[in-house]
């Protein structure tokens, strides 16, 4: 009952494209968010019914970015790297056995993937949130899985160096565009 509420309270919160004033996060979610065309790559991303969602929202959004390096959790769910993996059309993956990825170079147009479990590590992301540049985006899973790791979002959130950020209810997403005001987003997908 009380995930049911937590979600009516999003969705009172939320907006769509029509709510967004920031030419950067419209332009987000009219050509990757909301980028419901049938595409037959999405044959080829194998994934129950209720994952599909996730899945399809992981390569429209790592195909619209065209990273030059994804970091992501050893541990991720197959169909999520596989749909990272077409959707980049990969020159570098690079999985972290870790809780917490090891970087090296934050001059690449960057994705950094962390699992909610990662959130307990909140000043380790915190550091790397600081080393991060305008090519940098950090992507975290499941943000609203539990109250402490939803608290640890917007800790995150709420760093100096977080220009945008974006709360889909089930992603959380943080942008470092140094010419941007500081926004946070709450959209529907």
């Amino acid at each position: 009952m009380n995930n049911w509420w937590l979600y009516i309270k999003f969705l009172l919160n939320s907006t769509n494209h029509h709510g967004v004033h920031s030419p950067f996060v419209f332009a987000l979610v009219t050509k990757c968010f909301y980028n419901n065309k049938n595409l037959n790559i999405y044959k080829k991303l194998q994934s129950d019914v209720s994952a599909f969602k996730n899945v399809k929202f992981l390569y429209r959004f790592s195909n619209y970015f065209e990273f030059d390096c994804i970091y992501q959790p050893e541990e991720l769910n197959s169909d999520y790297k596989s749909a990272l993996a077409i959707g980049r059309q990969s020159k570098v993956i690079k999985t972290y056995p870790r809780k917490i990825p090891k970087i090296n170079n934050y001059d690449k147009n960057l994705l950094i993937y962390f699992q909610n479990r990662s959130l307990e590590h909140l000043s380790e992301i915190q550091n790397i949130l600081e080393q991060c540049n305008t090519n940098s985006i950090v992507l975290i899973e499941n943000i609203r899985q539990t109250s402490k790791g939803f608290e640890q979002w917007n800790a995150l959130k709420s760093n100096a160096n977080v220009r945008v950020s974006i709360d889909t209810y089930h992603w959380g997403v943080l942008w470092f565009r140094k010419e941007q005001h500081k926004e946070h987003f709450i959209i529907r997908l």
